[in-house]
């Protein structure tokens, strides 16, 4: 039996899990408002962008008059769903146009979210394109939007069911009304979001979304939405860096020989944040498959295994000391297998495919730690 399998990673399983639970509570969640005519599809298009049935029948919580706020633990963003108006029915309010009371709740709603320190971050304004028409009441609350300067989205809904040339007309219209930069701001979506990949124009609009956030949002952004591999590779890449840098510089000590405590704090944060970012926390919620907490020992295990690996002459003595360049490539190592690793097990889960997740973590992912890891350490430190 090897070291690797005498270690009790017990105190690493313990270790991750609790900082995944804090990074997730800790993130700054973006507030999104949704909004447009009613039956214009406004619940599908935040189910396709998210990739998930977030936004369900009667869901939400009340926060004021036609506004409802949804939210859940494990995604970190906050949405609010209006329930739009219907031009000409009787909204309330003495038997004002629906149009005109939504108009004024839209914008005490948000005048109250200022003043209350939970703007809106920004805004999908959705108009279903099989319907033909933008009317003055939708370009009026859009305007409003503009005024407060919130940015705004404008999603051309149901597409699969209207014509190439009404979705042409509908941005005609809509550019002509607000101008000819707000060409960038207009997307297009479809119907369905359970059995396609990511539609034409929704991987435009999560990208548009994204540049318009705070810097302090945009990650929980990014966690949030299930189909944006590319940015949730290159997000855990920047928290691989970010490790990198830290481990360079830490002080560094002996590493006991009995147990895993050569798996540092900053190695367990960047473990916790890229298994967030690709949503394992969620695999039992996103695919009915084994539960993060079944695969950890097997993480863990085999991340201990490969740090022994790296230390030459490990096994000869009681102690040993890691300089920046082993930490650093360790560190290295581990974010990029691991990022890559997620990828895949993430692809197989919104596919519908088949994984074994303790085989992923195998030998194989071992090797492939230990080998990035020491191209790492040729390339930025030669023999040191």
């Amino acid at each position: 039996m090897s070291l690797a399998d005498k270690l009790d990673t017990t105190q690493i399983e313990s270790n991750l899990a609790q900082e995944m639970n804090s990074f997730m509570k800790n993130l700054d969640k973006p507030n999104i408002l949704l909004a447009g005519p009613t039956g214009c599809g406004k619940s599908t298009l935040c189910n396709l962008v998210f990739g998930r049935e977030i936004c369900k029948v009667g869901c939400g919580t009340p926060v004021t008059r036609g506004i409802n706020k949804i939210t859940d633990p494990d995604i970190p963003v906050t949405v609010f769903d209006s329930e739009g108006y219907e031009t000409g029915a009787d909204f309330g309010d003495g038997g004002q146009d629906s149009s005109q009371n939504y108009y004024g709740i839209i914008t005490g709603f948000l005048d109250s979210q200022h003043d209350a320190g939970r703007p809106v971050d920004v805004v999908w304004y959705c108009v279903s394109a099989p319907s033909e028409r933008i009317t003055d009441a939708d370009f009026k609350v859009i305007r409003a939007f503009q005024d407060r300067k919130i940015p705004v989205a404008l999603i051309l809904t149901q597409i699969d069911v209207a014509t190439e040339e009404t979705c042409e007309t509908l941005k005609r219209i809509s550019i002509s009304e607000l101008g000819e930069n707000f060409r960038e701001n207009i997307f297009e979506s479809s119907i369905d979001y359970l059995n396609i990949p990511v539609p034409a124009g929704i991987k435009e609009l999560h990208e548009w979304t994204l540049r318009q956030l705070p810097e302090s949002r945009k990650e929980s952004f990014i966690i949030s939405c299930n189909k944006n591999f590319d940015q949730k590779f290159e997000q855990c890449l920047n928290y691989t860096k970010i490790a990198v840098a830290a481990a360079a510089t830490a002080s560094v000590s002996p590493v006991p020989f009995s147990d895993a405590a050569i798996i540092t704090p900053i190695q367990i944060g960047l473990i916790s944040k890229i298994l967030t970012v690709w949503n394992l926390n969620q695999l039992e919620k996103l695919a009915g498959c084994v539960a993060l907490d079944t695969i950890l020992p097997s993480i863990g295990k085999s991340i201990a295994g490969n740090l022994i690996k790296m230390l030459p002459g490990f096994g000869s003595f009681a102690g040993a000391v890691i300089n920046a360049g082993v930490s650093s490539s360790i560190t290295y190592g581990l974010g990029y297998a691991l990022s890559k690793a997620c990828k895949e097990i993430h692809r197989h889960v919104l596919d519908g495919s088949n994984i074994d997740l303790n085989e992923v973590f195998n030998s194989q992912f071992a090797n492939a730690v230990f080998e990035y890891a020491k191209q790492y350490k040729k390339d930025n430190y030669g023999n040191k």
